[in-house]
């Protein structure tokens, strides 16, 4: 039994052992044909070196056996980048030796195949395309060669010296170079009238296409190693030959691509072939056709444009950033027909490389300097009446029309050389002769610029003199007097050019704020130390002064109407009130926050003596919270005398007095009153948040609080549980605070005079009041931040008074240093709480800031030193309306506020 056991396992472990043997053989085998599959791929890389290599050596090869080694097209843009060298995965341990074989193998055929590739591929696209239509000249003369009447054996010589100029193409660009050159002409062709017609005009067009690509091929060569650099390669003996050779090459070039044509047309006619005949006057019939509509297009495109513009300088209103946005479309308007001719005949270009189309492709250099003459001709004309524009010198019909005659008549001479130019180009590329011309084109563009500015040398000085220094006006009018100036004005063009845009920039940007502020600092910056003292300018106490200062105070005199000016606030208020009024709306509470100053308490007083008028059957009640209202029985006690109503129930009172109650307007002013930001210093604010959410319908409650006093409530109480509907006062424009100070001064009817550091200088807008007017603007709008009482006061701090005019010179700036470094962090709190409280007594700025009454003490004196802090004759303190934007930025510095 045991021994019939024993012999049954044995018999089972063989057969286990012959089904793996089995199984590592069948694995064996697949993977050695994966191997001998890599292997063979292998082999089939090696066999693209060898044509590759005889290539670069010089040696003509089929173009689909070179394209097959590249692994893509032979003119292609750029080299493919080598795919990765990924060997089988084997299992099989026999064939480890061998795949590391087959790997090393392949990696060394891949890396000097890949060599070769860049070696091709280090010439550019067009010597590479070059080189690839000889290779396709001399398979097809090859190919001719079976006929003995055809004479390609001198052509094809030339094709094989062409083509073994490979090597120092890469190698030695110089000497390739001059090697072309001594090629050059090609054989001329000997082709024997008996020759059939067919075979003749293949024979002609391969000579024809022989010398254009070798043409190519030289000016690839000269694009990629640099004109000037290729040029001076050469020694200066041979700079005149070489020219004369480049003329014999262009007058060549052209006489044979004339002859082509003739022979094209010949050979057609006697074997009575005319499609090309055809072909070539149906391209041209649709060239024209395409040109006439592409002109229609553009003139259409022009005037959609022109009309475009209209419309929004129609509907631009007070946006002028829009109105001098639309200019630009005014000034393109003119260009887009060119613009549109230049783009379809750059689209066509490539498509009319062929025979039936050979004509129109002559004709296209023609089309170029067409739309180059139109395009030249506006130039001119923007640049004289751009000229005399800078200079404030208008133009009148007459001159008008002599500045167009002239700007043509320079247009049009400067087609001579622009003619030269493409006829190069277009003949034999990149070349000497061809960097001359386009020097030739510059100096015939400087001569007519120079006469085109010549035309208005007057206002071209002037010009200048909004740019140039003081100091350079001698420099400049002795360099653009008599003779001299049309040779020296384009040398200033550039920086005349450069005024242009920015002017245009200026322009389009001068209503934005950010543009404005920038234009406001860059002007103190360069007025520093000139005009302007270290220290804040002081009111004008003299008698005129005094009297002045009476139409910019609160309460003007003789009881006259205080100006408003309407930024939009008033609006919004009375928006809210009479949606209430009418019943639309069940919202009966509004809260306006603002800066201190930014016209809130202005708004609110014309609000009530508009309601008064308009709306008579609407009560009206004013209060001004009084200071330490901050406890909930001074809070009720306030609101009740105001209604005349007892409130012992708080808002259950006026919940039950609704309906008694006529529609009324209750109006808090300086609610910042009503709290302190201090334990227990909150809940006259929380008991008149209790008052203003019940629900009512004959009671509106306006309430207007300071913005820095806000955002901390904000912070505290949330934004949105306090008061549903809340307007921001923003800031004011600079328009908006012009109109504010001018409307007051108005009112003094005093002359205005500005300081010379505000008139301009320079050019034609030399003491331009206006200027001077914007530019003090903007310097006060900056310093105030938009903020209406800081701009009053710097205005009266920059301005001296007599009895007869007023003097305006650079508005006063506290120094953001100034108020830094009389205070060290520690006070910092004391001032950040005067900022979000508006006002505060001595105690109150104890307890509010939990510091010592020594430490508060030496806080106020140094803020009163320095200037920004004051007592009021309520003892309260407050910051100083001047200095309250160089406070708020220090303090926010610091992370001391809320806002």
């Amino acid at each position: 039994m045991g021994l019939r056991w024993f012999m049954s396992m044995a018999g089972l472990l063989l057969a286990f052992a012959g089904q793996a043997n089995a199984a590592t053989e069948t694995t064996c085998a697949r993977e050695q044909r994966q191997l001998e599959q890599w292997e063979q791929q292998t082999v089939s890389m090696d066999r693209q070196v060898e044509p590759l290599q005889r290539l670069l050596d010089g040696t003509p090869i089929a173009p689909d056996t070179l394209n097959q080694a590249l692994g893509a097209p032979a003119d292609a843009a750029n080299r493919p980048p080598p795919g990765p060298i990924t060997p089988p995965s084997l299992s099989c341990e026999q064939l480890e030796e061998s795949l590391n074989q087959a790997v090393t193998e392949r990696r060394g055929v891949r890396a000097l195949l890949d060599d070769q590739r860049d070696q091709w591929f280090s010439l550019s696209r067009q010597e590479r395309a070059a080189a690839l239509a000889l290779l396709e000249e001399y398979q097809s003369l090859t190919a001719l060669e079976t006929d003995p009447l055809v004479p390609s054996g001198p052509l094809r010589d030339h094709l094989t010296a062409l083509i073994a100029l490979l090597p120092p193409l890469r190698n030695q660009p110089a000497n390739a170079a001059r090697q072309l050159d001594v090629l050059w002409p090609p054989p001329v062709a000997d082709i024997q009238a008996d020759i059939p017609a067919p075979q003749r005009l293949a024979l002609w067009r391969h000579h024809y296409e022989t010398r254009r690509q070798q043409l190519a091929l030289r000016s690839g060569l000269w694009q990629r190693q640099g004109v000037l650099r290729l040029w001076l390669s050469y020694a200066p003996a041979e700079w005149l030959p070489l020219l004369g050779l480049e003329a014999r090459m262009t007058v060549d070039r052209l006489h044979q691509g004339l002859a082509q044509t003739y022979r094209e047309w010949t050979l057609n006619r006697e074997i009575r072939h005319y499609t090309p005949l055809v072909s070539n006057a149906l391209a041209v019939i649709l060239g024209l056709a395409i040109l006439a509509l592409v002109m229609k297009l553009g003139r259409r495109g022009r005037r959609a444009l022109l009309r475009l513009h209209e419309r929004l300088v129609s509907r631009a209103g007070q946006k002028r950033w829009l109105w001098n946005a639309s200019r630009l479309l005014s000034g393109i308007a003119p260009l887009v027909p060119w613009l549109l001719l230049w783009l379809v005949i750059h689209l066509l270009a490539p498509l009319l490389d062929s025979p039936s189309t050979q004509v129109v492709r002559w004709l296209l250099p023609l089309a170029r300097l067409y739309v180059l003459f139109g395009l030249l001709w506006l130039f001119g004309e923007w640049l004289v009446f751009r000229v005399c524009q800078s200079a404030h010198s208008y133009l009148n019909d007459a001159q008008i029309t002599e500045a167009s005659a002239l700007a043509r008549r320079q247009a049009l001479w400067m087609m001579l050389p622009w003619a030269l130019w493409f006829a190069v180009d277009r003949l034999i590329g990149q070349s000497l002769i061809g960097l001359l011309c386009t020097v030739l084109v510059g100096v015939c563009l400087y001569i007519a610029t120079g006469r085109l500015l010549a035309f208005r040398r007057d206002d071209y000085l002037l010009c200048l003199q909004n740019i140039l220094p003081s100091v350079l006006d001698p420099v400049a009018e002795r360099l653009l007097k008599g003779l001299r100036f049309g040779w020296t004005a384009p040398v200033l063009l550039p920086v005349a050019l450069v005024n242009f845009l920015f002017h245009y920039l200026d322009m389009l940007l001068g209503e934005l704020d950010w543009y404005l502020r920038l234009k406001a600092r860059w002007f103190r910056l360069r007025t520093k130390g000139v005009g302007e003292d270290e220290e804040p300018v002081r009111e004008d106490t003299s008698e005129a002064g005094k009297e002045y200062q009476k139409w910019f105070a609160n309460q003007l005199p003789d009881d006259q109407e205080t100006p408003f000016i309407d930024t939009g606030l008033l609006n919004a208020m009375i928006k809210a009130v009479e949606q209430w009024h009418s019943e639309s709306v069940e919202e009966n509470a509004l809260l306006v926050t603002g800066e201190k100053g930014s016209g809130k308490s202005m708004a609110m007083r014309k609000l009530v003596s508009k309601m008064e008028k308009e709306q008579p059957d609407l009560r009206l009640v004013t209060v001004s919270v009084p200071p330490r209202t901050v406890t909930p029985e001074a809070v009720t006690s306030m609101i009740a005398d105001a209604l005349g109503e007892s409130l012992d129930e708080g808002p259950a009172s006026l919940v039950k007095n609704d309906e008694q109650r006529p529609p009324t307007l209750l109006i808090l002013d300086e609610t910042q009153n009503c709290f302190l930001a201090r334990i227990g210093g909150l809940e006259g604010w929380q008991t008149l948040l209790t008052l203003t959410n019940a629900r009512l319908d004959n009671l509106f409650w306006l309430v207007l609080i300071n913005n820095q006093s806000w955002s901390y409530l904000s912070n505290v109480f949330g934004r949105d549980y306090q008061f549903r509907r809340v307007i921001k006062v923003k800031r004011w424009d600079q328009s908006e605070i012009r109109s504010l100070i001018l409307s007051r001064h108005h009112l003094s009817k005093q002359k205005l005079r500005y300081d010379d550091l505000l008139l301009s200088s320079r050019g034609p807008e030399a003491g331009n009041m206006r200027n001077a007017e914007q530019r003090y603007f903007s310097l006060l709008w900056d310093a105030c931040g938009g903020n209406p009482m800081v701009a009053l006061k710097l205005w009266l701090t920059s301005i001296k008074v007599t009895p007869r005019q007023v003097l305006v010179g650079l508005p006063a700036q506290p120094s953001s240093a100034l108020a830094a470094g009389q205070s060290g962090d520690s006070l910092m709190f004391v001032y950040a709480a005067i900022v979000s409280h508006e006002n505060l007594s001595g105690d109150e700025i104890v307890a509010v800031t939990d510091l010592s009454e020594n430490v508060v003490r030496s806080a106020l004196k140094a803020g009163q030193d320095a200037g920004f802090i004051y007592k009021g004759e309520d003892s309260r303190y407050r910051v100083v309306p001047m200095w309250y934007r160089t406070v708020i930025n220090q303090l926010n510095r610091k992370n001391l506020l809320h806002e």
